[in-house]
């Protein structure tokens, strides 16, 4: 007999939050293809650059669109899963041991479950995701899978993932007071690589450029394994923000002028073409050359491009200059940054639009924009049959370390184990 259950994704970000919720038709315990039921998007004024700065605003936005979600599908949502970036998050590569590997002879695949590496939170901190990168054995590195070698010294390299403690108690405050419980906190990065990036493009190498309203957040792939990620505190807002501060407008009226005439590229843009701007003096309006306004975003991407090189060079690796970026997120939409990002960075660029092939009731979810949220619903598919309890402090055991890699290895995803992330409930940092 079929059962159903609803789960729900939500994208805090830092000028809108967006929300969704599917239901799932399980039988005999067989998680079966989710179908998308609604959808809800929100301004949000309550972060900046990712961080939780007004928690009442936050909420306001987040409950307005749980709201929307039961006016659409007359179901209460009581929980969800919520994305999290931030200039807050940080990470580290760390070289750590394994115990009671290869005394058998053979490395098995038991031991290596039974085995993890040494990653706890530092004071202040919470560990989001603990991801192995490669093995090292008798002093010989690289190795993806030790599997049946032979060795009683390996170690693990492992890329660490960890917030501040204060953002997530805020966020969580935020969540609450709309209503909702956490049943995981989930990177957005990791989420819109999960929509956007193929099994081959993760194994060749492949780095995500995610350029979202407060941050642009990088996440780099080979052998389908993350090899690095990192932040910036420069996304979508700092663009509108340099058009509504140079001309004295609205910030309103200078988004509305960024996505109606914006261009990185001038040509693009005829000489004679002008657009009004909305005065922060009440009732007046600017007349501004168009191609003005594309030369303030122009220099913004720029400088963001240039950022973002600087911290790819902390990316060594070998022959790391070849690998191809996929660009998502809002701010990957704005016409031209695409090509200019491609000339500044020397690599192969691409539009990261996402694919899920699930049933959708609601609108069309293919634009950059959605790329994260549908991650954070992919993440919280593969985490329902291993679902922490999260009212329950005693519930948060290894068993919630390892569901996606269950995930990574259906076929039906063509996902394969490059994440092993740590699923952190609200009581354990409240």
């Amino acid at each position: 007999m079929n059962k159903s259950k609803t789960i729900a994704a939500i994208d805090v970000g830092t000028t809108k939050v967006f929300s969704l919720i599917a239901e799932v038709f399980t039988d005999e315990n067989q998680v079966k293809t989710p179908r998308i039921i609604a959808t809800s998007t929100a301004p949000c004024n309550g972060l900046k650059k990712g961080n939780v700065e007004d928690i009442k605003l936050t909420s306001a936005a987040i409950k307005q669109t749980l709201q929307d979600l039961e006016s659409q599908s007359g179901i209460k949502t009581t929980s969800a899963y919520v994305g999290i970036t931030g200039s807050h998050v940080s990470y580290e590569n760390k070289r750590s041991p394994l115990k009671d590997v290869g005394n058998y002879g053979v490395i098995t695949p038991d031991e290596l479950k039974a085995s993890s590496a040494d990653c706890k939170s530092e004071d202040g901190r919470i560990l989001l995701h603990a991801m192995p990168i490669s093995y090292t054995l008798d002093g010989a590195d690289g190795i993806r899978n030790p599997i049946g070698m032979h060795s009683d010294a390996v170690s693990v390299d492992t890329h660490v993932i960890t917030a501040d403690v204060e953002f997530l108690n805020k966020l969580t405050e935020a969540c609450k007071e709309a209503g909702i419980n956490v049943d995981a906190f989930v990177m957005e990065p990791f989420a819109s690589a999960l929509s956007t990036l193929t099994e081959q493009e993760r194994e060749k190498g492949t780095i995500i450029i995610d350029i979202g309203g407060g941050t642009t957040d990088i996440i780099a792939f080979k052998d389908n394994r993350v090899i690095y990620t990192g932040v910036v505190p420069v996304g979508g807002f700092q663009f509108t923000n340099d058009i509504a501060y140079t001309y004295d407008s609205t910030y309103e009226s200078a988004e509305k002028a960024k996505m109606d005439i914006g261009h990185t590229e001038l040509t693009a843009i005829e000489i004679s073409e002008n657009i009004s701007l909305n005065s922060n003096e009440e009732c007046q309006t600017t007349e501004v050359p168009a191609r003005e306004i594309g030369r303030l975003l122009r220099e913004r991407s720029i400088e963001l491009a240039q950022m973002v090189q600087l911290k790819l060079e902390d990316l060594r690796m070998d022959n790391s200059e070849s690998m191809r970026v996929v660009m998502t997120g809002g701010g990957s939409k704005l016409p031209g940054i695409s090509h200019l990002f491609q000339r500044h960075l020397g690599r192969r660029v691409r539009l990261g639009e996402p694919s899920v092939n699930w049933l959708n009731e609601s609108e069309e979810l293919s634009d950059p924009s959605q790329a994260t949220v549908l991650g954070i619903l992919i993440w919280a598919h593969a985490n329902l049959q291993d679902r922490p309890e999260v009212n329950d402090k005693n519930k948060y055991t290894e068993k919630n370390n390892k569901f996606l890699q269950k995930l990574l290895n259906n076929k039906t995803l063509r996902l394969s184990p490059w994440m092993r992330p740590t699923a952190q409930q609200i009581n354990n940092h409240s």
